[in-house]
């Protein structure tokens, strides 16, 4: 697929890996819309993504239905069409054991990660499947692959989910037009990882070697962001799935550290843990 001139929505694009998807598709030339829940992020993003490329952005909220198709009626009232959609909105509150979790974090999530997705794959679904022709790419993570994914489990469940969906509406929409890509970015070095809340004592022991694992198993968004432009710029199957993380990539992650340690040109991903309380219902005596 030639990028330049393609319309591409990114949906939770103000930061993180969102938005260095969307720096990703400015630099090869596709033009850009940006989403974010308030207007200071969509406008904090634009500042640092205009000089790149056309990029617009809108406010919209995945959790609410109404946004999500007014966002798909604003996108083509000012580009004209829409080429490739891409569901990344999705976040984890916490890390921990799930049975510590605030249920009302893990609907949240869901809400967000989840009832998101499918809402907006229904909406731009409405627009491309009439038209037989058009990109869908759904984000996996930890926990896609069916892998136990503590201590972030609830945030794996949503995955899990998100995997699953996506590999039965291949099934559904197969001789369609669409075409439809999963993408498993791996471990990132956004403010997600580097910067998360821990939940409860145990959680907190899980977590206390987690910055010497970011170091040889987190790579930069723009990494991943740049591998995802490729796969999408030769996507050529009706379904296809991603996985960046490779069964030797943490061989390969020690000996890069061991490298850097030896020469002195490596550095420790600053990290820091933010603890609460674990959840406890107050129907406990």
């Amino acid at each position: 697929m030639e990028l330049k001139d393609k319309i591409v929505v990114v949906t939770g694009s103000s930061r993180g890996f969102g938005y260095a998807i969307a720096n990703s598709f400015l630099e090869a030339g596709a033009v850009v819309a940006i989403t974010a829940r308030s207007r200071q992020a969509v406008d904090g993003a634009l500042a640092g993504l205009q000089p790149k490329g056309r990029v617009s952005g809108f406010v919209m909220d995945v959790r609410e239905e109404e946004q999500i198709y007014q966002l798909v009626e604003d996108v083509l009232k000012e580009f004209g069409r829409i080429d490739i959609w891409i569901n990344n909105a999705g976040y984890s509150n916490a890390a921990g054991l799930m049975l510590e979790m605030d249920p009302l974090d893990a609907l949240d999530m869901f809400l967000t990660n989840d009832l998101g997705t499918l809402r907006c794959t229904q909406a731009i679904m409405h627009y491309m499947l009439p038209r037989r022709q058009g990109l869908l790419v759904n984000i996996y993570g930890n926990g896609s692959f069916l892998r136990p994914a503590s201590p972030t489990g609830l945030y794996g469940a949503t995955k899990a989910w998100i995997s699953s969906f996506t590999r039965s509406l291949a099934v559904e929409l197969r001789g369609s037009g669409i075409q439809i890509l999963g993408f498993s970015p791996g471990m990132m070095t956004t403010d997600m990882l580097t910067s998360p809340v821990v939940i409860g004592e145990r959680g907190k022991e899980m977590l206390k070697n987690f910055g010497f694992v970011l170091r040889f198993l987190g790579q930069p968004a723009g990494h991943a962001s740049a591998k995802l432009v490729k796969a999408v710029s030769s996507h050529n199957q009706e379904f296809s799935e991603i996985k960046l993380f490779k069964p030797w990539t943490p061989l390969l992650g020690l000996l890069k550290v061991a490298w850097e340690n030896l020469t002195k040109t490596g550095k420790d991903i600053e990290f820091e843990l933010h603890y609460q309380e674990a959840y406890r219902s107050k129907y406990l005596k």
